[in-house]
This record gives C-alpha cells, structure tokens and sequence, in this order.
C-alpha cells in the first residue's frame, strides 16, 4: 500500500514538483493549499507523512504544526516544514513547532528522497 502524504503548500510551482517527487517515490498525495484545509484533511485522511509550507495565507505553518501535534488524532503524524527562509534559527523555529524535519525551498530532489525516506521508513522519526 502507497504511504499518504499530504502536502500543505499554496505555491503552484512548488506544488508540482512535490507531487512529481512523491509520485515518483510511490506515494499517494493529497492536497491542501491553505492551513486550515490542510488541518482538516490530516485529521480525515491521517497521513503518514505532512510536508508542510512554512509560509502560507492565513495561518502560518508553524501555527498549523502547533495545532496537529496538540490534537491527539494528527499528533502522531511526523511534520516536515518546508521553507524559502533558509536564515539563521529557522529550524529552530520548526522543531520548536513540533516539526520532525525541515527542509529549504528550492528543494535539493537527492537531500528530498533521502528525507522522504527515513520519514515513511517503518521505525523512522516523528
């Protein structure tokens, strides 16, 4: 069975490409362009994966993150925050949030997979 991943980014091109990535890696993927869509389908679709924008209308990632891993039904589900703000105490920031990984926008596709990997992996961090 393909993992579920759910993906919370508003950009069209970023979007793309995560799909293209995911899909290529075997994943079912699911979609939400703002934080609070994405809040509703981690609790109805409970991914195995998020990868979330960091910087999204409305909500902000970090906010969303901070909601999922004080509901007990998404706090489970490992939270990678994903940033065009590669400065200094940004993954900080994230893990402070309750990110279990963080990776910067333009996405690095190797660093990505290996992510993705030890993400989904039985056993894996989250």
């Amino acid at each position: 069975m393909a993992p579920r991943v759910l993906v919370v980014e508003d950009n069209a091109v970023n979007l793309e490409l995560l799909i293209a990535l995911l899909e290529q890696e075997g994943c079912e993927v699911l979609v939400a362009e703002t934080a609070d869509a994405g809040l509703r389908l981690a609790r109805t679709a409970q991914p195995a994966l998020i990868l979330m924008d960091v910087q999204l209308p409305g909500m902000t990632g970090y906010e969303a993150t901070r909601h999922l891993k004080g509901d007990p039904a998404t706090a489970a589900i490992p939270i990678v925050a994903l940033t065009a703000l590669a400065m200094q105490g940004e993954e900080e920031r994230a893990k402070a949030a309750g990110c279990a990984g963080y990776l910067t926008k333009p996405l690095d596709t190797r660093v990505f997979r290996e992510a993705l990997r030890q993400f989904l992996e039985p056993g894996g961090p989250g």
